[in-house]
């Protein structure tokens, strides 16, 4: 029986520029945890909801985010269906970088997939822990036509398992399924990928331009 899973990206989270915390004791780690939508981003979900592509929907599934909550919200709302949430969509943990660059973490991170900073998580750990909740999706939800929200890192973690992996002159990850390209190092807000299944097995990755 055939599966198709829409694989989303969040909508635009709030620019950390438009913040000033006056007293917050959260860490890093739950700081990006609670990062919410901008109003553009708010609005961005609530059209993409209304999509011929993402009616018919019979189930929603979100990472424990609140800016892919907030997006998973408005396509359950137009399906009239409720939101499963589940941390083993969560994005990719980039725990203690220390003295290190931002950019060469990444830079080091998409090179070897096994990296990872003091209390991260690798591409390879997280990529498992995504491939774990597509399983249990797909047995739960066998024969029916499922949102997943998640985030870019984790996303394309995922993806690795049936892409084929190349690299842009800015080191960007690109993926590419029998020749179409899937992720080139660009994201929207969000950006949907539809994946087809014939039971647990892959059967074509699309990347879908939903303006």
């Amino acid at each position: 029986m055939n599966t198709t899973i829409y694989l989303m990206r969040h909508s635009e989270a709030t620019p950390k520029t438009n913040l000033k915390y006056v007293s917050c004791k959260d860490n890093s780690q739950v700081v990006n945890e609670k990062a919410f939508l901008s109003v553009s981003g708010e609005k961005r979900a609530e059209e993409i909801s209304k999509n011929e592509e993402l009616q018919n929907i019979d189930a929603v599934y979100s990472s424990n985010y609140v800016r892919a909550m907030s997006t998973a919200k408005y396509i359950a709302l137009e399906n009239n269906t409720i939101v499963n949430i589940d941390d083993r969509l969560d994005e990719r943990k980039r725990g203690n970088e220390g003295n290190l660059d931002p950019k060469d973490f990444e830079r080091l991170q998409k090179k070897d997939f096994d990296f990872k900073m003091t209390g991260g998580e690798s591409l390879n750990q997280t990529k498992k822990r995504m491939a774990e909740a597509m399983k249990s999706i797909l047995m739960f939800e066998t024969g029916n036509r499922v949102v997943v929200v998640s985030h870019s890192t984790a996303i394309t973690a995922l993806l690795t398992t049936w892409c084929d992996i190349g690299y842009n002159y800015d080191d960007d990850i690109i993926l590419s399924y029998n020749d179409n390209a899937i992720v080139d190092g660009n994201w929207d807000f969000p950006h949907v990928i539809k994946l087809e299944f014939e039971g647990t097995t892959i059967k074509n990755i699309e990347y879908l331009s939903i303006m």
